[in-house]
């Protein structure tokens, strides 16, 4: 039977052939992230292959997997890394895999296609071509550094006084590549998705770089001096609130008031989390469910975040709270009205171009007695919205918070900026 090494190795060469087909661009999650086609057939090809070869081993993966957590025995796949870059014709993107066996990564592979270059790595070390790599070490002063992942620009200030030769490429899998070609002396990556960085830290390691993984921080580096310093001063500090903003399924918050959070709290390296979900018809319940239960299963959901949900948005976190028994540290509900509209029988939570939904009474009584803080933020629009604005406030126990610059545009229910909404989070922080 082949070595894993072998098999990642001839598998990855197999899949550089794919990415030379013609493919369609989609947007997807919140971030204006890309999706290509070549993204799903490319994954679902690799998927494909392992199981026939490893039908035991787990899949964790970022287009079919991600909610799946990292085990003893998986592979850890990302079809293109560099999405952007790919679809834009920049060739700095590439295809890494990861195995992991009896919890120990045993062998990785990163193939750069479009420069010709193909990255593995397994207990005999680290290679590119085929030739055996190792990292490059000089004065920190002179270190050249790459930082992918959220609200990075203060990290990148703090580390200007060490060195300001900071290099970003789009792709983690081209900062850690270069780090273990000696190209690079540092890359770190501030997020938690496994595919992004573990690949990568498996082949830096064998390079011979030091390397550390901890929550929000993955990181290789040319020796311990130089991650030390990565680690001071560009690492996420622990158990910090994040905010999770959540549109009303007509699509408008995301490009309206939840950009405004965004850009206010990423000066304080707040993540501000805005998915993406469906809009109108399609927006089901069951989508909302899958999107915001990957967020809970790779930590970044949790008992510390503060969520901010818009209009009927608030239906569908209400009912996921309860079903995944989830307390964030606040919960602000903005304008959530429309989740009295249609107060029938109807239990398919199904929202239509009107946006229709009706909750049921436990999941009020669920939200009513958990811990958190919540708030309700509206305004005096008409007297139906005040009436319903009241009851939400004795349905869920919430405080409710008065909103003096409340707009229309558009035929849509779209709001500007909520100055009040900025200076709550704030408080809450």
């Amino acid at each position: 039977m082949k070595t894993k090494s072998k098999f990642l190795r001839e598998l990855v060469k197999e899949a550089n052939n794919l990415s030379i087909k013609k493919f369609d661009t989609t947007i997807k999650g919140g971030e204006s992230d890309l999706v290509t086609s070549l993204d799903l057939e490319i994954e679902k090809f690799l998927i494909d292959e392992i199981k026939k070869q490893y039908p035991n081993f787990d899949i964790v993966s970022e287009e079919f997997n991600t909610n799946n957590k990292v085990t003893e025995n998986c592979f850890i796949i990302d079809p293109i890394d560099g999405t952007i870059n790919f679809a834009n014709n920049l060739p700095l993107w590439g295809i890494q895999i990861a195995c992991i066996e009896n919890g120990k990564t045993v062998a990785s592979v990163i193939s750069l296609p479009r420069i010709d270059e193909f990255y593995y790595a397994d207990e005999t070390g680290a290679y590119l071509n085929d030739k055996k790599i190792s990292v490059n070490e000089i004065p920190i002063k002179n270190a050249l550094y790459a930082i992918d992942g959220n609200n990075n620009l203060p990290s990148m200030q703090r580390m200007r006084k060490y060195s300001s030769n900071r290099r970003n490429f789009g792709g983690v899998c081209i900062s850690m590549a270069f780090v273990a070609s000696g190209r690079l002396h540092g890359a770190v990556f501030r997020s938690n998705k496994p595919w992004d960085y573990e690949p990568g830290l498996f082949i830096c390691k064998m390079a011979g770089a030091s390397i550390k993984s901890i929550n929000g921080f993955h990181a290789a580096a040319m020796n311990e001096e130089f991650l030390e310093i990565l680690e001071l001063e560009t690492a996420k500090k622990q158990n910090i609130s994040n905010i999770f903003v959540l549109h009303s399924l007509n699509g408008d918050t995301l490009k309206m008031w939840g950009q405004d959070v965004k850009e206010k709290f990423a000066q304080k390296e707040i993540d501000v989390i805005m998915p993406e979900f469906p809009i109108r018809a399609e927006s089901r319940y069951e989508k909302f469910k899958e999107i915001l239960e990957f967020y809970i299963n790779n930590g970044d959901l949790n008992n510390n975040s503060i969520v901010v949900a818009h209009s009927i948005g608030n239906a569908y976190f209400i009912r996921f709270c309860k079903e995944f028994n989830y307390e964030p540290k606040a919960y602000i509900a903005v304008a959530p009205g429309a989740i009295y509209e249609y107060p029938s029988t109807r239990n398919d939570y199904t929202v239509e171009v009107k946006k229709q939904s009706y909750l049921k009474q436990d999941s009020f009584d669920y939200i009513k007695n958990i811990s958190s803080k919540k708030y309700c933020l509206y305004s005096d629009e008409d007297d139906k919205n005040t009436e319903k604005f009241t009851r939400f406030l004795s349905d869920t126990n919430s405080e409710g918070m008065y909103l003096k610059y409340y707009n229309h545009f558009d035929g849509y229910h779209r709001i500007y900026r909520i100055p009040e909404l900025i200076e709550l989070i704030n408080n809450l922080l």
